[in-house]
């Protein structure tokens, strides 16, 4: 019997939920941007010129790398797929990451029952760690923690053992 690898969905939910609950925070503090700046309509991504207003040379690269981070971030929320109902997983994301919406009122707006929005949000966060690994990347902040949390399955080759 092989093993495959495969991302662990109700682990790997978890871990992007943190992270964009915490991390995130974090780095749009020291960015100083806030969740406003972030919104639907100039979701952009690219890195504004703030005031740090502290001239130390290692607060600005902090800052800078933090508006990276933010960006890379912004990024692949923007590329998350909202193509269809199916898979409203941008908006899930924006709504209560960004927007801070409840989980049941975003529910109602897209018209699932609680138990389908909880699967509709745990694939919006597994495609937001996949999706993360490229924008890191892209943002040059590859030191970003990968979000994904692989499982081992087995794979059945038809060979058994009597």
């Amino acid at each position: 019997m092989s093993f495959l690898l495969e991302v662990d969905p109700k682990k790997t939910g978890e871990r992007v939920d943190r992270y964009l609950k915490h991390d995130f925070e974090r780095y749009l503090r020291l960015s100083g941007k806030h969740r406003t700046d972030i919104s639907s309509p100039s979701l952009s991504g690219m890195p504004g010129g703030g005031s740090y207003g502290n001239n130390q040379e290692n607060k600005v690269i902090e800052g800078v790398y933090a508006a990276q981070v933010v960006a890379a971030i912004a990024a692949t929320i923007r590329n998350c797929s909202d193509y269809d109902e199916r898979k409203p997983y941008k908006q899930i994301l924006i709504d209560y990451y960004i927007k801070g919406m409840q989980n049941f009122k975003i529910a109602q707006r897209i018209g699932y029952s609680d138990r389908q929005f909880d699967y509709k949000k745990r694939m919006a966060l597994c495609e937001f760690a996949d999706r993360f690994e490229y924008w890191k990347i892209v943002y040059q902040v590859q030191d970003q923690p990968c979000l994904q949390i692989m499982q081992r399955i087995a794979e059945n080759c038809g060979n058994y053992a009597d």
